[in-house]
């Protein structure tokens, strides 16, 4: 069931992404046909939702696989990085 729950949130999300972008699509097009400020806040707006909806996936994504330990931190050109230890300092 929580699976269930998961994946309609995303699939959700991911609807609301691509209404954001046929929101941009729809409003660019009126926009530079009849040159409306609505026109291009509604532009700005479908961006914007899109932007947020893709990022929100983004996000998840990256949230469950470092959860689940499958990312490792990297250094310059994709190097493994070893791990600082910290010193513990002996107590008198």
């Amino acid at each position: 069931m929580r699976r269930m729950a998961a994946w309609s949130v995303l699939v959700g999300v991911f609807l609301l992404a691509g209404e954001g972008l046929n929101l941009f699509r729809l409003y660019i097009v009126r926009w530079i046909a009849f040159g409306r400020w609505q026109d291009g806040l509604m532009t700005l707006a479908g961006l914007a939702v899109a932007f947020l909806a893709t990022a929100f996936l983004g996000g998840f994504v990256y949230y469950r696989d470092k959860k689940r330990g499958k990312l490792k931190r990297e250094g310059w050109r994709g190097r493994p990085v070893k791990a600082k230890r910290s010193e513990r300092v002996a107590e008198p």
